[in-house]
Parts: C-alpha cells; structure tokens; sequence
C-alpha cells in the first residue's frame, strides 16, 4: 500500500518543518490529494495516524483537500472534465486535452506549537 508511504512522507515533511520553526509539536498538516495522482485520501487519512506514532506528530489531525481533475481542449482551449479512458471535449468533440488539474499531491499548509 503506497498511501502508507505517501502518509509517513507528510510526517517527515511537518516534522522537519516543525523543527524549523522551533516548534515543539505539530498540531494539524493540510494536504492537497488530486483525483488522477493515483492516492487515495481515505486510505491517506487511515494510515495518517500510523505514521505518526512515536513522532512530535503523534495526535496531530490531517484535512485532505481532494482536487479534482479538469483538463483543457487543445483545439477549443475550453476547459472541461476528463471521462476516463478517453478524454473528449464536450464542446468540440476533440480527443485528448491537456490536464490542467487532478495530479496534485503535495503539503500545504502544517500547523505547529
């Protein structure tokens, strides 16, 4: 299960931000997850608390932001929701589209004490 992974690299990156900041604990860590980074943000959330055991995380809370994925038509540039396997523009009929959000996967914001 990669999402342990994914949990335990949130820790390490509020952890080593929290020791920056000269902070003793942290308190709450905000993620971004998008819907086509392959993550999934219940099992994030399970393995959250996990990961933290033993850490100046421990007790801390995780909110996952979920995005979702919207891409670009090249040929009409409207913007639209890509429907898997294909994506085709609603408006013009094109295949394909240049994905413009739904890969994110990072740490936004970490509240700490």
């Amino acid at each position: 299960m990669h999402e342990m992974s994914v949990a335990m690299g949130i820790v390490e990156i509020a952890v080593s931000h929290m020791n920056k900041a000269g902070a003793s604990r942290v308190i709450q860590v905000r993620a971004a997850v998008g819907e086509l980074s392959g993550v999934m943000p219940e099992a994030v959330e399970f393995c959250y608390e996990a990961a933290c055991k033993g850490t100046a995380a421990e007790g801390s809370g995780l909110l996952i932001e979920k995005v979702a994925a919207r891409a670009e038509c090249q040929a009409c540039l409207r913007e639209f929701v890509p429907e898997y396997p294909l994506a085709v523009c609603p408006a013009c009929g094109a295949l394909g589209g240049r994905i413009i959000s739904g890969e994110e996967l990072y740490v936004d914001d970490i509240t700490v004490e």
